[in-house]
């Protein structure tokens, strides 16, 4: 059963990070705020502690996230 705070990974959303990276949404926080895995990593089987909080990841990359609407773009 899932907590009623926990929403859905939004999993067809990408983001680039500054440094080029892309990351995949994986969730939210208890607070709302959004989860991202690098993109390749399995959402329904990686555990909540490895999943990173956007603010952090903006942070750890020097800058915004940017959607990837062309998946074929981001490859």
């Amino acid at each position: 059963m899932k907590h009623p705070t926990h929403r859905a990974p939004d999993s067809s959303r990408i983001v680039r990070a500054a440094d080029g990276s892309l990351w995949r949404t994986a969730g939210h926080t208890s607070t709302g705020e959004q989860l991202y895995v690098l993109d390749g990593v399995d959402v329904d089987t990686c555990p909540m502690w490895v999943r990173e909080r956007e603010t952090l990841l903006i942070d750890l990359t020097g800058g915004p996230l940017t959607p990837v609407t062309d998946r074929g773009a981001a490859a």
